[in-house]
């Protein structure tokens, strides 16, 4: 489970760095924050739990299919098997 909190925290920080973003463009976003406050609140936090919604869909569908387990016996080609 270690992995799956690694993967959760690399995309909430994603997803922030994505919003900061999008808010500090010169689009009219910035705008919408301010007069529609908890709408762009509500928008904010679903969307943030649409996307770690999806990602722990592919981590569980990917463990219960077994393709966790082939993609972990895939020797990796950086290293070499001589050392």
């Amino acid at each position: 489970m270690n992995s799956l909190y690694k993967v959760i925290i690399t995309y909430e920080l994603v997803f922030l760095l994505f919003w900061n973003i999008l808010y500090l463009s010169n689009s009219d976003v910035e705008n919408w924050f301010t007069e529609k406050f908890l709408t762009a609140v509500f928008v904010f936090l679903s969307t943030m739990a649409l996307g770690a919604t999806l990602m722990y869909i592919i981590f569980i569908s990917l463990k219960i299919s077994g393709i966790s387990e082939y993609l972990k016996s895939i020797k990796d080609p950086r290293k070499n098997s001589n050392e």
